[in-house]
């Protein structure tokens, strides 16, 4: 066979590669891409729990929503093919002060305490497709919980007429702490129709809380842009060795828009 034959059927053989291979590589290429979800929401959740001392912690979420000063909420998934990526993240900062007048013995006090409470949580992992019907799709997920508070409560007490402080009146009180827990749940979503579909999360974990949880379910509604999603959230933590909080709980419904890209 000489040199010319050789080469004619290797440009055949590429040509044939080419040819039928193209379609394969672009079909390929459709299916490694990442399909994004991103969901910015309000959650009306109430503070709960309790002190290390027994005190219960109640803070509904009108006084939470006059002591923000500052909060943001968001979620961001992707998949390609059965695997899924997941990360929910929420940050608060509130803050609140007040002024009391008070009597010491012979002494005329102004009081005037305020509390700073700065709070961020991130919920992250990965999933796998378990099950996929007509109408539902259902993924076991495992990550990571990661909690961070900062507070501080400060009284100041000082002589009305004078205005000077009073000895042992100034009272500050800073805890700073963080927590990591491992979790495992499932998420998953079934569609009611072209429009509406639910959603719904639940994990369970534990490390350097003895336990904690999650739960959500919400109704979405698809829009020509968007996704309209409504829904209640319950997230519980049992703390151990954190500061004064013994357990920590935060439950309410929220209300979202979710964008895919």
């Amino acid at each position: 066979m000489n040199i010319g034959t050789l080469k004619a059927r290797f440009v055949g053989v590429a040509i044939a590669v080419a040819a039928g291979g193209a379609p394969a590589m672009a079909q390929d290429d459709g299916l490694s891409s990442w399909d994004w979800t991103a969901e910015a929401y309000f959650w009306g959740a109430d503070l709960g729990g309790e002190t290390t001392s027994g005190d219960d912690i109640n803070m509904p979420i009108d006084d939470i929503i006059d002591d923000l000063k500052f909060g943001v909420m968001g979620s961001i998934f992707a998949e390609k093919g059965d695997w899924l990526l997941f990360a929910d993240a929420f940050y608060l900062d509130l803050g609140d002060s007040d002024d009391v007048s008070a009597n010491i013995g012979p002494i005329d006090v102004d009081v005037r305490g305020s509390f700073d409470l700065k709070g961020f949580s991130s919920t992250f992992g990965a999933g796998y497709k378990i099950m996929q019907n007509a109408g539902t799709t259902l993924h076991a997920v495992g990550g990571v919980r990661f909690l961070w508070l900062d507070s501080e409560v400060e009284v100041n007490a000082t002589e009305s007429i004078s205005g000077s402080p009073i000895d042992g009146q100034v009272i500050t009180d800073k805890e700073v702490g963080n927590n990591w827990d491992a979790i495992i749940g499932l998420r998953g979503v079934t569609e009611l129709n072209d429009k509406w579909y639910l959603s719904y999360y639940g994990d369970v974990g534990a490390g350097n809380s003895e336990l904690t949880w999650q739960a959500s379910l919400a109704a979405n509604y698809r829009m020509a842009r968007a996704d309209l999603v409504f829904g209640y959230r319950y997230l519980d933590f049992d703390l151990d060795d954190f500061g004064p909080i013994d357990d920590l709980n935060l439950g309410g419904p929220f209300v979202g828009v979710k964008v895919s890209f």
